[in-house]
This record gives structure tokens, sequence and C-alpha cells, in this order.
């Protein structure tokens, strides 16, 4: 079979509330749309109640939530019946361990390092905490260990099947040698209300679980022994327990075991839990002593060693299964950059893929496979990469940059410093932000880090004098002054030039900016990064660094600095770094241009599920680059306004004026097109989510480990005085009011050259209208694909007279329809003519407030125009940059010979070798002119 390319995909968030049958209902109305091939959130079981399937339990099954094997399959049925593919997100990087249900995980907190299941999970079982030596830590107590235990926490229990531990509302396995002296204890307090033989029977068995030898796992054969022994005890236990009668009694026992009100009485219980392969601890503990390495920061979402063969095929049978049966077209890797060589597994899922699609005719990639990986402006995916592109933020960064004007720069920043108090840049944000989050997040990886650094050293005369306290200054200082999120060294060695000049870079930064630490010590961990000396512990220690500068700088970055530095949020999103305000024009086609010659099939994305607000709301904010004096006087204006909703704790301002001045920005982007007075007060919800997180994202005044109350009371009485404050909302009102035409010309822009750059475009859930959510979980909120279909089928129904049609969308721009038939033209046409977008590339000149290029070999058999700075082409004169606006402005290229018919307008016009804007974008701020 050949690979399927898709001409446009379409991303749903699948949940209990929407899962594989709503799913396979919304088929046709996509494939009306224009959609060739869906594009699902994980599909596999997902943590109860789960609203984006990341914390996988269980990779073997499909999600009972979203609908099981049934309903999975009823959505294959209903996009094969339309014609669509269908390409799942999959997480290879992580589990879920926030909860009961991963069998996995289970089994190694029973038997810990004697588990079959031990070098599943990354787990240092000899951390730098050497009381944790053998166990693993597990954070999930609400409180203290010894408060938590004396408060009733804890619970034995048997519950038909085995005997466990109920810890609040999870059910913890215990370490089978441990039930002997629960067993013998049981036994003596049930011996006036039991059979003779029974209790005899429950010490005979107590006895030989007291005997299970679990000591020494590296003994295969010992192993064997003591899972085999394990095994027939519980079965022999449960049968007892069942067959017997005991089970109402013998809870009575355990239940007294569990202890009561005196502190004495929990001595027994606290014994036990000592004895286990876990250790109980308040979740704060995590940041400082976890030892199994996690997504993030995320205690709930445990690494797995997908590196390792058996984990490989143990995760993977399912979705290469599916793929084989011809059910799945392409997969979106989730966190590609968590994994310890990702060359090595994407070469190694190629294999398999390659392996269960075999295609003789073909050497590349047999199904469509995306990586989602954040790269730095100027920053490649790596050409070892098995992939055919990632999930397109960089795309995001430019198509947004491009319609910022860096004219503004000076007088943006001005009216931030003056406002806010802030005169750092945002590198400097992002540096403090990096060495806070190592700090507090990630104290625990740093920790291991420096300890196999200063093994390293010990190992070696040359470093054997760097001391810990230097080994951790210099290792936080080069992760600070990382740019990319991470280099790729492989595990033999082998690095790229790339590689080296991230990694030399970084420690020559991280020098620079501590001219008083000694340069040996970031000597000595350049050499062991780049892997100069090639032994085992550093080599280990080099790719564990890589998986880690990744998550410190996602965290520093995405949650931490774009909430402490709010100069222009239009550009404070995934994959981009707003140190310069915009893109320049030539920056925007000299991304084009490499994506169409080295990447043409990555996604180009402008929404997804991780992005900081909707498209619409960063169109609607970069807007302010076009009138930053306007805005200027309308921050003055809601500051007077909201200053009686304001407060003064510990002598500062609550809110804070950078939370102040982010918050004005996110209203203005989430304010709906022609909104009025009387719908502000319902944003309130929303707006209160949203800045309770930004500001505990920010980790300044509140954080979500250290949450202020007081402040955060503030914050919220802030949010809810101003939206129902008539001299604050009417300001905000006049200015969304003010920009909306020009902001609604910017979104249509940024659609339009989604649709029609080199890529392939995705659409994230309903937006194709107007999209204006805040940061997840807003923009998880359900979509209404009712009247999505409704209204598309109204535009359909008058298509036939499209400048009719058009008048009356442009004239309701307001509800959404006029994007939603941009977007369906559009799409429509890449299906129908996807040859027309796989053709090269040719940036067009059309002056400074128009983007223009064409696709095609040789003459253009494509022209895509879109208005970059409406109010500027208009000087404010007009709601619309259409027509006279436009001068004398054309638009000049080589190619630009023909007929050409505007698929937006029906219009057609005739081109020798230039075109008068005013002609060509005469019914729209934006065309696309097909040959």
């Amino acid at each position: 079979m050949s690979m399927r390319i898709p001409s446009a995909t379409y991303r749903l968030q699948l949940h209990e509330g929407f899962g594989f049958r709503d799913a396979a209902r919304v088929a046709g109305y996509l494939k009306r749309l224009g959609i060739s091939d869906l594009y699902v959130s994980p599909i596999f079981k997902a943590a109860p109640g789960s609203t984006h399937g990341y914390d996988v339990l269980d990779h073997d099954q499909l999600s009972p939530e979203l609908g099981g094997v049934e309903g999975f399959e009823a959505l294959h049925q209903a996009a094969k019946a339309h014609g669509l593919g269908l390409i799942v997100d999959f997480v290879p990087n992580h589990m879920g361990v926030g909860c009961d249900g991963n069998h996995l995980w289970e089994d190694v907190l029973e038997h810990g390092q004697a588990s079959a299941r031990a070098e599943f999970f990354e787990i240092d079982w000899l951390p730098p905490k050497s009381t944790l030596a053998h166990q693993l830590l597990l954070p999930i107590l609400p409180d203290q260990y010894g408060v938590t235990l004396e408060s009733g926490y804890f619970s034995l229990h048997f519950d038909g099947t085995a005997l466990r531990l109920h810890a609040g509302p999870r059910t913890l396995p215990l370490r089978p040698r441990s039930l002997g002296r629960v067993l013998s204890r049981a036994a003596d307090l049930l011996e006036d209300h039991a059979e003779l033989t029974q209790t005899e029977e429950l010490r005979s068995l107590g006895r030989a679980f007291s005997e299970l030898d679990d000591s020494d796992p590296n003994n295969q054969e010992l192993l064997e022994s003591y899972r085999r022994n394990a095994r027939d005890l519980q079965h022999r236990l449960r049968e007892l327990i069942v067959f017997s009668g005991l089970e109402v009694r013998l809870n009575r026992a355990l239940a007294e075991l569990s202890g009561d009100r005196q502190p004495e009485s929990f001595d027994f219980l606290d014994e036990l839990l000592r004895a286990q392969h876990y250790r109980l601890s308040a979740w704060q503990l995590a940041l400082e002593a976890v030892n199994y390495r996690r997504f993030f920061d995320v205690t709930e979402l445990a690494a797995i060693r997908v590196e390792s063969p058996e984990v490989f095929e143990a995760c993977h049978r399912s979705l290469l299964a599916l793929t084989e049966q011809g059910k799945i077209s392409g997969i979106r890797l989730d966190h590609i950059d968590g994994l310890f060589d990702p060359i090595g597994y994407l070469r190694q899922l190629a294999e398999r893929l390659e392996h269960a699609l075999p295609d003789p005719k073909h050497s590349e990639l047999p199904i469509y496979v995306l990586v989602e990986k954040i790269l730095a402006p100027g920053e490649v995916l790596p050409a070892n990469f098995r992939a055919h592109g990632t999930t397109g933020y960089e795309f995001a960064r430019v198509a947004t940059g491009v319609l910022l004007d860096r004219r503004a720069e000076l007088a943006l920043s001005s009216i931030y410093r003056r406002f806010t108090g802030d005169t750092s840049s945002f590198e400097d944000h992002l540096r403090q932000a990096k060495r806070d989050v190592i700090e507090s997040l990630f104290a625990s990886d740093a920790a291991l880090l420096t300890r196999a650094l200063e093994r390293l050293a010990e190992r070696d005369r040359r470093w054997r004098d760097l001391t810990g306290n230097s080994l951790r200054q210099a290792l936080v200082e080069v992760i600070a002054a990382f740019v990319p999120y991470r280099s790729y060294v492989r595990p033999d060695g082998t690095r790229t030039a790339e590689d080296e000049a991230s990694i030399n870079h970084a420690v020559a930064a991280a020098i620079r900016r501590n001219p008083t630490s000694g340069r040996g010590t970031y000597q000595f961990l350049r050499s062991v990064l780049l892997l100069d000396n090639q032994n085992e512990g550093a080599r280990e220690l080099a790719l564990r660094f890589q998986q880690t500068s990744g998550p410190v700088t996602a965290k520093a970055m995405e949650d931490t600095a774009f909430y402490r530095y709010a100069r222009n949020l239009a550009e404070n999103e995934v994959g981009s770094r707003p140190e310069r305000l915009g893109v320049e024009l030539r920056e925007f086609h000299a991304h084009n241009a490499l994506q169409q010659n080295e990447h043409p099939l990555s996604q180009t994305s402008t929404s997804t599920h991780d992005t900081k607000r909707g498209e619409d709301a960063r169109a609607r904010l970069a807007m302010l680059s076009e009138l930053p004096n306007t805005w200027r006087q309308t921050v003055h204006q809601l500051q007077r306004a909201a200053t009686r909703h304001g407060a003064t704790l510990e002598g500062d301002e609550a809110p804070s004026r950078v939370t102040r001045y982010l918050y004005y920005q996110a209203l203005l982007g989430a304010v709906p097109f022609g909104a009025q007075a009387k719908d502000l007060p319902a944003l309130e919800p929303r707006l209160r989510e949203y800045m309770l997180k930004a500001a505990r994202e920010a980790k300044t005044r509140t954080s979500w480990l250290h949450p202020h109350a007081e402040y955060e009371a503030a914050l919220q009485r802030f949010v809810t005085g101003t939206l129902n404050d008539p001299t604050f909302t009417e300001p905000v009102l006049r200015f969304c009011r003010r920009i909306a035409p020009f902001a609604a010309t910017k979104a249509l822009a940024q659609l339009t050259l989604k649709l029609c750059s080199p890529g392939v475009p995705d659409t994230f859930q309903g937006s194709e209208v107007w999209h204006q959510p805040l940061v997840d979980p807003d923009n998880r909120r359900p979509v209404d694909y009712a009247a999505l279909e409704a209204k598309l089928a109204a535009i359909d129904a008058r298509s036939s007279d499209p400048l009719a049609l058009l008048a009356d969308l442009r004239e309701r721009y307001e509800d959404g329809s006029l994007k939603l038939w941009v977007t369906s033209t559009l799409l429509r046409l890449r299906r129908a003519q996807p040859q027309l977008f796989h053709s090269a590339y040719h940036p067009l000149d059309a002056g400074t407030n128009c983007v223009a290029f064409g696709r095609g070999a040789d003459d253009l058999d494509l022209v895509c125009l879109a208005a970059r700075f409406p109010f500027r082409a208009t000087r404010g004169r007009t709601p619309w940059a259409v027509g006279a606006c436009w001068g004398e402005e054309r638009v000049k290229g080589v190619g630009l010979h023909g007929t050409y018919l505007d698929v937006l307008s029906g219009q057609t016009v005739t081109l020798h070798g230039s075109g008068a804007l005013s002609e060509l974008l005469s019914e729209l701020p934006v065309a696309v002119l097909v040959r």
C-alpha cells in the first residue's frame, strides 16, 4: 500500500463527553468542510475522567470511556465511508500513575525491583536521599506522612481479590513479604471469631509470605522463584478468605489494625508501610526527592523506558495492529523530546511500521508520522528524524509574527515598561525562570544529575577537585543558557554540528554570565555533554541532561516567563520567543521556502490544544502593533477604572501591574466579535479561571505549590469587579469596536496563509469560525457541531452567487460565517487540486502592507494575497482593506502571467507580470488566485 498524504487535518479532542461515536457523527460535516483526515487526541485507556488522554493507563486497550473497541470501529467505519483518514495522537514518553488502574505501575509498587516491570519505568533505586534506597517515593499524600497517618487516612482492606492499602482515594498493593505480619496479627484478632483451622491456615500463610525472598533483583533464578511463589500464595490466600466466609470478619480485624484515634494505635500500620517497596509522602516532597522521571514536573505522569525493546513492543502492540489493519493512516508522536534517544526511537518505529506495512516500491515511511517538537527560531528538525515533520508550532510563530508591525516595537515596549515598571528583557525573564524551575520543580532532577557529575569527576584526576556545589551551579547555568529545547547526541556519541553548536554556545554563555566561577567546571560539563569521554556513566548522564533541558525550557518559558513578561500576548505562544516584536516578511518567506524544501508534509497550525490562546484572539492582539497610541490611552483608561477594584497586600498592589497588563490584553483577545456590554459578565468564570492560572504560573506572588490565598482572592475580586463595572467595560468595548474589522482581517489573513503555505494545514476543533479561547482547559469547551453544520449548509445554499454571498458575509462578519466560508472554500480547493499545494514556493513583492506568494514550477498556478497591516493600508478610514485603499500598490513577480480565478470572490483577472492590489483585493482583504 502507498502512504496516504493528507490535504488537511482536523483536530478533535476526545473525552468521556465526546467519544469515538461522537467523532464518527461529525465525519460527514468534516468531509463537507473539506477535511481529508481526522486527527484525534490519544485513543488508549487513560485516567478516569481525563479530558486530554495523555495520562495513559494501558497502551494495549482502547479507551472504554471513549467507547472501547466497538466505538473505535464505528469511528473507523464512518471515516472510511466518507473517505477520511484517521491520524491518532500517541504517547510514547509516559503513563498515568496518579490513579488506580495502571497494572504495570502497580506491579512495581507491589514487587519493587523484583517486579517483572521494574525496568519499564525510569526509576532511580539508589537516589541521593539514602533513606529512599530501594524504595520508590510516592508523593501522593495531602499532608506530612505522620499527620496523614494519624488522621486515619489509611486503612487495610481485602477487596475480594487481594489484601490492599486504601490511601484516601487510592488503592495500593502491599509487598507480599509484608503480608506475613498482617496475617499473623489478623489471626490473633480472629481467634474468638473463627474456626481454629481457619486461623491456623492464616498463620501458616503468614509464615510462608514472610519467607518470600525478593532481595536480589540481579538473580534471575531467585526472581522467578519469588514471583511464582508470590502468585501461588496470593491465590491460596484469596481462596481461603472467599470460600471459607472469612471476608467480613477479616475486614473487621484489618480495620482494627488500621488504627483509631490514639497515636499508638497506628504503630502497626506505620511499621507495615515502612516495609513497602514504596514510601508514601506529602505531595510537596516530589520537588526534592522523587526518584522516578516524570513528564515535566507532573508527578501523576511517570516516564517509561521506550528505548527498551521489551517496553517498545508492549506499548506499541495495539497501535501497530490498528495500523496494519488499515484503521490508522497517521501517527502524531507526543513529546518526542522527552525520550532518551528520539532518533533511535523514530528509527525503531519506522522499522516496525515498514514491517507492518511492507511496500517494495517505497523506501520512505509507509504511514504519515508527525512529531510534537518545538523548534526554537532558527532551529530545524534534525535531518536524521524519521518523520514527515512537526505539528506546526513554528508556523504559528511566523504566521502571527508577520502580522505584527515591527515599527511599533519601541512604542509597545515603552508602554509596557512605564505601566508595569518591568525593565527586564524577555531573555532575562527566561534565564531567571529556568533557574527558578530547576531549583523548585526540577530540584530532584538537578540533584540526580549533580550526583552523577560528581561520580564522573571523582573517577578522573583532572576533575577530582570539583565540588558538588560548583557542578550544580554549572549545570543550572548551562541549562539556563540553552537556546533549543535539547540537543540530540546519540548513545554511541554520534553528534551533529548543530548539537556541538548548541552545547558550545550554552557553555560559553554560562561562563560569560558567571565570571567569578571557575572555568574548569564548565569545561568538564562540556566534555561530558559532547561525550568526549565514552564511558557508561558519561553516556547515561549526557542523555539524561538532554531529557532534562527540554522540560525545564518548556516549564520556564511556556508556563513561567510567558506569564511574567506581558509586553504583547500575541507572541507569548508555544514555539515563539518574544524577545523582539514580530517577524519580517523575508523571515516568513524564508520559513515557508525551507518548509517546502525540507518538510513539505509538516503540519501548519495556528491553534492547538496547547496554544495559550485561540488564533483569532492572537489576531486581535496583533492590532496593538498598528494602534500603539490608542492602546496606550486605553490602558490608562482601564487602569483608572480598575483602581477601585484592586487592593494592597504587604505593601504591594494586588493584582500586580504585570498581572493587570496581562489581564487587559487577555480580555481584549477573549471578547467575542460584536459583543455588547451585557455580554461581558458572561466572560467572568472563564477570566477568573484563566487569571488564577496565569498568576500561579508566573510564580511571583502565588503559585501552584504555595498558593497565596489573600492575593488570589484579591485577583478574583479584581476580575469580577472590573467585568461588572461600566466605567471599565465601556473603554474595553470601544477599543474592540475600533479594531474589530481590522482584527477580522488579520484573522482571515492568518487563516489564508495557513491554508496556502507549504505543509498540511490543521484546523483545531471549532476554529473554522471565530476562535478566541484562552489557555486550556478553556480551549476544550464543547463545540456545537450541529450549529456549524447548519451554518455551512446555509452558506453552500447561496454559493451560486459568490459576490452576493460575500457581501452578506462581510456585512455580518461578527457571527463567524465569513471565516467558515473562507475555510471551507480553501480546504475544498486543497482537496480537489492537491498538486497546487505541493509545488514550489515563490515569494512575491506586494509592498509592506500585504503578504503575497505563489506556488508553481515556473509560471505560478496559485497566488495567495493577504492584507498584513489593514489599519495602515486604510489609514483607519474604511473598515475593510479592499479596493481603492490600496492606491497604486501592485503585486509583482516572475511567473505572474495568465488568467486567474479568485476562488473566494469568483472573479477572474488577467495578469502580465504584476497586478493592482485595488483590483485583486476588491472584495476581500485576502485573495487566492488559481490559474
